[in-house]
């Protein structure tokens, strides 16, 4: 059920309402490195990077609209640079969810 949720998320594309982590494209990209780090599979995470990769375009669109950058974490840029950072280090820290309450596997010593 969780693929064929991802699967569809994939199918429907990135949000047109932005790239932020509430309603946006950032939020879903999150999805997909969610799956990523459940199964393992680098399908997933080439998918969270392909939706990050347009966030950075609707980034750029709204500063170049608005003249400024928004400024909240999640409906703003903070939050998706933080997808973006994660997309990177191949993590899932999702703010607040991930980073107060972590996977029983992310708080044992290495």
């Amino acid at each position: 059920m969780l693929r064929a949720a991802g699967e569809a998320t994939w199918q429907a594309g990135p949000l047109r309402k932005g790239s932020n982590l509430c309603h946006g494209t950032g939020g879903n990209g999150y999805a997909f490195l969610k799956l990523y780090r459940r199964w393992n599979e680098p399908l997933w995470l080439e998918r969270a990077r392909a939706f990050a990769m347009h966030g950075i375009v609707q980034v750029d669109a709204a500063g170049a609209q608005y003249g400024q950058w928004r400024h909240s974490l999640w409906t703003g840029d903070p939050g998706f640079a933080l997808y973006l950072l994660d997309c990177i280090e191949e993590k899932v820290r999702f703010p607040t969810v991930d980073v107060f309450f972590p996977e029983p596997s992310e708080t044992q010593p290495a």
